[in-house]
């Protein structure tokens, strides 16, 4: 009789997880989210997440549009609030906040460049949006020390049988300093990306900063559609990961500002003549030759006037301010 190979063959399924599987994955840059078109009279939500008594949410708090070295750009303010209900474990120790643009063509561009020839294959030069200003790039709070001791001792037993036994050790102190950190950096290139880290103060253990408020200037094609997208993730101190899943995407758009006739109503019918206008009644033309509000100048921006991130975080009530 021939020997048989009775060696068996194990086979094990794997099950996966779709739901752990969304949670790590949750940050991909390719999460959808919805699409919505900036409104200036709203603060819209860029982002939120939550977990138990730890939450976030991020919203707009400014837009301009301008330009920065005589190309079309928009300033954008916006605010993350850090909130949890109790300071100690919940608390957020750490947190990440990256915003990203990228360029929207308009569907009646994106049918013209199907229908025309590819001659310029060639030219290869990016014309979407490009971060050239942001703020802020890099903040220390408050320093906080804090002496730290450190012992080791050990016995050695006088018998073998066990007894009395000699003891020895010693002890080491040495100061320890924390701050709060805030540091920004460009990513990507073309650089479409800045990401900002936060860090709480390791020695007074305080949380992160609850209200930061970030800028960023962005160039893009003049009267062109751009979008942002914000990402945050922040991790509590007893370790637990909380990422941004709520929000959405911010469609903008600098519209052209032509001249317009305007009706106003004044007490009496007068007739006036001004620089580039021409008033009857309550009525008002305006000269096309008239010259344009110039735009601002986003280039020469005092962002820290806007944000008050340096301020806020040196102030007695910052991190690490207080007694």
């Amino acid at each position: 009789m021939d020997e048989e190979d009775e060696s068996a063959d194990l086979i094990f399924s794997v099950e996966e997880d779709l739901n752990r599987k969304d949670q790590l994955f949750s940050f991909r840059k390719d999460q959808q989210l919805p699409t919505k078109t900036y409104h200036a009279k709203e603060q819209q939500l860029l982002q939120e997440g939550k977990l138990g008594s730890s939450e976030f949410s991020a919203h707009l708090r400014k837009v301009v549009f301008g330009e920065h070295q005589d190309e079309s750009a928009c300033l954008i303010l916006f605010r993350v609030d850090f909130a949890t209900v109790k300071k100690g474990w919940f608390r957020f120790r750490n947190a990440t906040v990256e915003a990203e643009f990228e360029h929207v063509t308009p569907p009646a561009a994106n049918d013209a460049d199907n229908d025309s020839n590819n001659d310029d294959d060639d030219d290869d030069e990016y014309k979407g949006p490009l971060i050239p200003k942001f703020y802020p790039e890099l903040v220390r709070g408050h320093i906080s020390s804090a002496a730290e001791t450190y012992g080791l001792g050990f016995e050695v037993p006088l018998s073998p049988m066990g007894g009395a036994a000699l003891s020895a050790g010693y002890k080491i102190t040495s100061p320890r300093e924390g701050l709060h950190l805030v540091h920004g950096r460009l990513m990507g290139n073309p650089e479409t990306r800045v990401k900002w880290t936060m860090n709480e103060n390791e020695v007074s253990k305080g949380g992160i900063y609850e209200q930061p408020t970030f800028a960023v200037v962005v160039r893009h094609v003049r009267e062109q559609p751009f979008a942002m997208c914000l990402k945050i993730k922040a991790t509590t101190y007893g370790g637990l990961p909380v990422t941004g899943k709520g929000g959405s995407r911010i469609l903008f758009k600098a519209s052209s500002k032509g001249h317009q006739a305007t009706e106003n109503k004044p007490a009496k019918p007068t007739t006036r003549l001004t620089a580039g206008s021409f008033e009857v009644g309550s009525q008002k033309w305006t000269s096309s030759n008239a010259e344009p509000e110039a735009p601002e100048n986003l280039a020469a921006v005092d962002l820290e006037s806007l944000t008050k991130m340096r301020a806020d975080l040196l102030s007695e009530q910052g991190p690490g301010g207080g007694p």
